[in-house]
């Protein structure tokens, strides 16, 4: 299933990263996989496969299975499939997707990954728009797997909160929103330096491309970065700062529009964050890195700013605790709802033919 390409790309992969020799175990026939796992319920499901948690049977760990069906994909996307397991085979960060083994079979390719609780974007939809002190804590992880990635020579390309699940932290961190960054189907490694570095496939999703993708102009890394600040703005807003009734007028307001700032509940230096972000001209973007330094994203402010410190459910948090009121109380907690959308681990058990 390689070409020259995808050989190109492991060869420059193996030179920044440390191989952490997954096992890619080829098999025979399917069955002998579910002599390893006991496969559960579906989880999820995409344009190249399901999504499957399962059971290890020797340790009872619990796993998400990737399958992917080599017939229905066709030849172009298993080049994207191999390039995907060839960067999460060499990547090793706290916030990406952990990719324990392949089993590959003639028909079907299968991805053990970690398995994760949550995905963010419906815990979003529940509670949005979300408390700064939590906005920060998703977006420190986020921009540092991404510079983590970038310091690699890796553009995932395809960063948005669907592609963001979340994990239970881990023990003492006070951390309810830990990250993992996944799906790196379109992912890439760059060859060459300075202009022969750049980019030009048109890909990702269209409310987080920046308008250098969108005006067919070559690109770099920083479309990474531009898709972080359009995550920051959906948590800190609780809306899409560019949404429009059509896929034109959204990448219209993309290269032509600036977002909304106006609010009562964003902090100035939060503001200032997204729009240090979003800037239009990649020249003039922050990097990932330089996120990460952020003054307010580490809890340091800058003398002088006259921004507010806490957006409305932070304030309403505090009021409720001051005065004490069973009435207040009660409109608090209506604001702050409680637990996002958790996997049904309710299933059915598989017949002797897998359905997989």
């Amino acid at each position: 299933m390689l070409n020259s390409e995808t050989e190109k790309q492991k060869e420059l992969v193996n030179l920044r990263l440390k191989d952490r020799r997954v096992k890619h175990v080829k098999i025979s026939e399917a069955q002998k996989i579910y002599d390893v796992y006991e496969f559960k319920q579906e989880i999820g499901h995409g344009a190249y496969g399901v999504v499957v948690m399962a059971i290890e049977k020797t340790n009872n760990k619990p796993w998400a299975i990737k399958i992917v069906h080599k017939n229905i994909v066709g030849v172009g996307k298993l080049v994207l499939i191999d390039r995907e397991i060839t960067i999460l085979k060499a990547v090793n960060h706290p916030n990406i997707i952990h990719l324990e083994r392949i089993y590959e079979s003639p028909k079907k390719i299968y991805m053990i990954l970690e398995l994760c609780q949550k995905e963010l974007f419906k815990v979003y939809l529940d509670r949005k728009p979300f408390p700064e002190k939590d906005c920060k804590k998703i977006i420190s992880q986020l921009a540092d797997a991404i510079s983590y990635l970038h310091k690699n020579d890796i553009v995932h390309r395809d960063v948005k909160m669907e592609n963001i699940l979340l994990v239970e932290p881990p023990e003492m961190s006070g951390n309810e929103y830990f990250i993992k960054l996944t799906d790196f189907g379109l992912s890439i490694f760059k060859t060459g330096v300075g202009i022969k570095s750049l980019m030009t496939d048109y890909c990702g999703t269209i409310t987080y491309m920046p308008p250098e993708i969108l005006q067919m102009k070559t690109y770099s890394e920083l479309c990474d970065v531009w898709a972080i600040g359009v995550i920051l703005f959906m948590l800190l807003y609780g809306k899409n700062p560019f949404m429009d009734k059509t896929d034109d007028a959204i990448a219209f307001k993309i290269c032509n529009e600036e977002p909304d700032y106006e609010s009562d509940i964003v902090s100035y230096e939060a503001i200032e964050l997204l729009r240090s972000i979003l800037k239009k001209d990649p020249v003039k973007r922050v990097t990932a890195l330089q996120i990460t330094e952020n003054q307010w994203l580490n809890n340091k402010r800058n003398r002088g700013n006259k921004g507010k410190d806490q957006n409305i459910v932070d304030m309403m948090k505090q009021f409720r605790n001051e005065t004490g009121s069973a009435q207040q109380s009660r409109f608090v907690r209506g604001l702050s709802l409680l637990d996002g959308v958790l996997i049904d681990h309710s299933y059915t058990k598989l017949t002797r033919t897998p359905r997989y």
